[in-house]
C-alpha cells in the first residue's frame, strides 16, 4: 500500500469512527438548546427545537423522552392543550414514572394530568413493554404499545458473550418469532418511532438480557452496578425526614431553655438576691432551682437535637440506590420481560 493510500484509509476509519460521536454530540447539542430556551421562558423556541430535534431522529431513550417533556411543557404554556396532551402521552409511554412539579401552573398540569389517566391501565402495567421468551426453538418478542408509538423493533444478538452483536430490524408488531440459537442467547431490543428515536429498551450493548436455560433455571447474570430488585427508598427519606425535624424542635428547645437559665442567673446575681442579713441562697432558693433547671433542660435537648440531627443524616445516607431498569426473570415460562419505567 502506497503512503497516499494508507493516509486516504486512515481517514477514512476516522471519519467512519467519529459519526456516531458526532451525531450523539449533535443531539446532545439540541437538547441542550431546547433546555434553555425552556429556562429562559422562550416556549415559542422551546416548542420548535424539540420538536424539531424529535423528528432529526437517533435519539437515546432518555433524550427522547426529555425532549416530548420539554414540547408538552412549552405547548401547554402557549395554550395548545391538545398537542401537549399528544407529546405528554409520548413522553409518559417512554418514562411512566414522569412527574411535573407540584409548583407548576393548573395551565402546565392539567395536560400532563389528562394524558397520564387516559394511560392508566387496570392491571398496572405501562404503556409500553416488551419481552421476550423462548418457544419453540425460537426467539419471541411481544410488545404492548399502547399509545402506537414504536415504528421498528431493533433486535441485536450473539450465542455468546465475547462475540459482536448481529442486528435486525423489524417492523413493529405486538408478537415476532426470530430464528436465532437460543442456548445461552445474549440479547438486547430497542423500541424506534418512525423517526428513528429510542422510546423503549430491553438490556441493551453493556448489559445485555439473557434467556433462561433450556431447563428453566435462570440464567440471568446480576449487572454490576444495578441492584436485582429495585428497594423503596420512601421510609428511609420519611423517617430521615422526621428524625432531622425532631432534631430541629429538640435544638428549638434548647435555645429557649438557654435563654431562660441566662434570665434565672441575672435574676439570682441581681440585687434582689443581695439583702442583708440572708444567705443569697436562702433568699432565692426558687430561682436558683429555675436556673439550675433551665441549664440541665437546655443541655438535654441540645445534645438529643444533635443526636436526632446526626440519625437523619446517617438514615439518608443508608437509603438504597436510585431504581435502575432490571430483567426480570419468570421461568416457568421461559421468558425475560422490561416494562419501560426509568425516570429521566
Amino acid at each position: 500500500m502506497t503512503g497516499k493510500s494508507a493516509w486516504v484509509g486512515c481517514a477514512l476509519l476516522l471519519a467512519l469512527g467519529a459519526t456516531p460521536l458526532t451525531a450523539q454530540a449533535q443531539n446532545d447539542a439540541r437538547l441542550a438548546d431546547a433546555r434553555q430556551a425552556y429556562a429562559a421562558v422562550d416556549y415559542e423556541n422551546t416548542r420548535a427545537l424539540a420538536k424539531a430535534a424529535i423528528e432529526r431522529g437517533g435519539n437515546d431513550r432518555s433524550t427522547t423522552g426529555e425532549l416530548y417533556f420539554l414540547w408538552a411543557l412549552a405547548a401547554a404554556a402557549l395554550e395548545q392543550a391538545e398537542e401537549a396532551r399528544a407529546a405528554f402521552g409520548a413522553a409518559l409511554a417512554v418514562n411512566p414514572e414522569l412527574k411535573v412539579a407540584r409548583g407548576l401552573s393548573p395551565k402546565l398540569r392539567a395536560p400532563y394530568q389528562e394524558a397520564r389517566g387516559a394511560l392508566t391501565r387496570a392491571d398496572g402495567r405501562p404503556p409500553l413493554e416488551v419481552a421476550g421468551r423462548r418457544r419453540e426453538g425460537k426467539l419471541e418478542l411481544s410488545l404492548l404499545d399502547t399509545q402506537g408509538l414504536v415504528d421498528a423493533v431493533e433486535l441485536s444478538t450473539r450465542a455468546h458473550e465475547g462475540q459482536p452483536f448481529t442486528r435486525q430490524r423489524f417492523a413493529a408488531a405486538p408478537i415476532r418469532s426470530v430464528t436465532v440459537a437460543t442456548q445461552g442467547l445474549e440479547f438486547f431490543v430497542n423500541l424506534l418511532d418512525r423517526h428513528g428515536n429510542v422510546v423503549g429498551e430491553l438490556g441493551n450493548e453493556a448489559a445485555p438480557a439473557r434467556l433462561p436455560s433450556a431447563s428453566g433455571s435462570p440464567t440471568e447474570r446480576p449487572r454490576e452496578g444495578r441492584p436485582s430488585n429495585g428497594a423503596d427508598r420512601t421510609p428511609y427519606y420519611v423517617t430521615a425526614a422526621a428524625l432531622g425535624a425532631l432534631g430541629v424542635v429538640a435544638g428549638g428547645v434548647s435555645t429557649t431553655m438557654y435563654f431562660r437559665r441566662e434570665s434565672a442567673a441575672k435574676d439570682w446575681n441581681g440585687p434582689g438576691c443581695e439583702k442583708p442579713g440572708f444567705t443569697r441562697s436562702e433568699q432565692c432558693a426558687k430561682v436558683d432551682d429555675r436556673r439550675r433547671s433551665a441549664e440541665h433542660l437546655s443541655i438535654g435537648f441540645a445534645a438529643a437535637g444533635g443526636a436526632l440531627l446526626v440519625g437523619g443524616v446517617v438514615t439518608w445516607l443508608l437509603a438504597p440506590a436510585s431504581e435502575q431498569p432490571s430483567v426480570a426473570i419468570d421461568t416457568t415460562a421461559n421468558s425475560v420481560m422490561l416494562g419501560v419505567r426509568t425516570a429521566l
